[in-house]
């Protein structure tokens, strides 16, 4: 369930098995609000560090200690440029979407200080549901006040789903102990500075799950690090930045997944055509990928134009194709026998 990729466009070489499609779900259901930060809960001129009330994104909360929330939009200099995009306090890295994103220090070198972020759904998971998770992460590394040329990488960066709430909405609030649990986490140490990295899994809701955390919620004995760059000044310290935070229904008839089937014109048509797949979306630049049951990618993800030809999988089991164009998704769901 712990997989991740970076992001790629390689080709499939995948050969022919019996192929027959059983179901179809229409239209993205995101249930994470804000899920890239762009929405301020207050105005670009009151940013500062921390999650101070004013400076952090809409709908969502500190769950422990001072996270930080950055955005293109923050003025001037001094205290400002500490939380500004691509360039800021911790990192300089542009947004993986639009302008935003948030930040939590992960590994602490022993001293198992963490920072998370929250959120509520904007509806709670349905038991007995399969869902995605995926959210896109990255190291910081290059900041103008930490981690100038030095920077920790680890892995546990993870999003956590659970019914009750921790949020701070002034600047202190209840503890979060470690879980030693997430649904979904990175396994290896993540050290890109320079690209995002999308981390993904599937799940089966077991309880209403009803708040999103980002965060690592292992101790630092549980978590490998790596020093990355010059002798870090901080003693190995870790801290990722994360945008594009999604939990997605998979199954039709959860959370009103194509409980609504809207035909319209500019739909993209897929067929199940001989030995390959074939999706067309005429006049639509789009990305499409293959994911097995556990939500791994199978292959790497296709960027094209208008018509796509991509082989069909060789192994038995259930598999799903992911179209998204501008906001918009499709998803198939089928078995290969």
């Amino acid at each position: 369930m712990n997989g991740w990729w970076r992001r790629a466009a390689e080709k499939l070489a995948l050969c022919c098995l019996l192929f027959v499609a059983i179901l179809r779900c229409e239209a993205q259901i995101n249930l994470v609000p804000n899920p890239s930060f762009e929405e301020l809960e207050g105005n670009c001129d009151s940013l500062q560090c921390c999650f101070n009330v004013g400076s952090r994104p809409l709908h969502w909360y500190s769950w422990l200690n001072s996270p930080d929330y950055f955005n293109a939009c923050a003025p001037g200099l001094g205290l400002d440029s500490l939380v500004d995009v691509p360039q800021n306090g911790w990192t300089f890295q542009y947004a993986w979407e639009a302008e935003a994103y948030v930040g939590v220090r992960t590994y602490d070198n022993g001293f198992n200080y963490r920072e998370y972020v929250g959120a509520q759904l904007i509806q709670p998971l349905q038991i007995g549901c399969t869902y995605q998770l995926r959210f896109r992460t990255n190291m910081a590394y290059g900041g103008n006040y930490w981690l100038i040329n030095a920077g920790t990488a680890c892995d546990n960066i993870g999003m956590l789903l659970t019914t009750t709430s921790n949020a701070w909405y002034g600047i202190t609030g209840p503890a979060f102990p470690f879980r030693n649990y997430a649904q979904l986490k990175t396994t290896i140490p993540i050290t890109d500075t320079t690209d995002w990295t999308t981390v993904v899994g599937t799940f089966t809701a077991d309880s209403a799950y009803a708040y999103v955390v980002l965060g690592n919620f292992f101790p630092d004995s549980l978590t490998a690090a790596i020093p990355m760059g010059e002798l870090d000044p901080l003693g190995g310290l870790a801290y990722y930045v994360i945008d594009g935070v999604e939990v997605l229904p998979l199954e039709l008839g959860c959370n009103g997944l194509g409980m609504v089937d809207l035909k319209t014109m500019d739909e993209p048509e897929v067929q199940w055509a001989g030995t390959t797949i074939q999706v067309d979306w005429e006049g639509t630049d789009f990305t499409a990928e293959l994911l097995d049951a556990l939500g791994r990618v199978v292959g790497e993800s296709y960027r094209v134009r208008a018509t796509l030809r991509m082989a069909k999988p060789t192994n038995a089991g259930m598999y799903f194709l992911r179209l998204t164009s501008k906001g918009r998704q499709r998803v198939e769901k089928f078995a290969v026998w």
